[in-house]
């Protein structure tokens, strides 16, 4: 069976783990941010995320995504990030959970 991947398999799993809820299932003040190596540019375009989570800088492309409200009860939650979202492990150079800036949300 093949299993679909990219930031609309990501944005479903957690959503649908969340199903229960009667709230969003993102935290706000959270991010993940992947730095992904210019060297696979083609196979990012693949997994088809928004120009507002992806950008290019300093030779380097930058992936920022919504992270699940429990993220740090998670066991392994980045690895299980990277597997939904199809990304390989050598295509990173550098991962992690950082504040948001984005506050279209919080004034909601």
């Amino acid at each position: 069976m093949n299993i679909k991947k990219g930031f609309h398999a990501y944005k479903k799993y957690w959503e649908d783990q969340a199903s229960f809820m009667d709230k969003s299932p993102w935290n706000l003040k959270k991010i993940l941010r992947l730095t992904i190596s210019n060297d696979f540019n083609k196979n990012i375009e693949e997994l088809e995320f928004s120009n507002h989570s992806i950008s290019s800088e300093e030779g380097q492309l930058t992936l920022r995504l919504n992270v699940p409200y429990n993220y740090y009860e998670l066991d392994g939650f980045e690895l299980k990030a990277i597997e939904l979202l199809g990304i390989d492990k050598n295509w990173l150079i550098d991962m992690s959970l950082e504040d948001s800036s984005c506050t279209h949300q919080l004034t909601r």
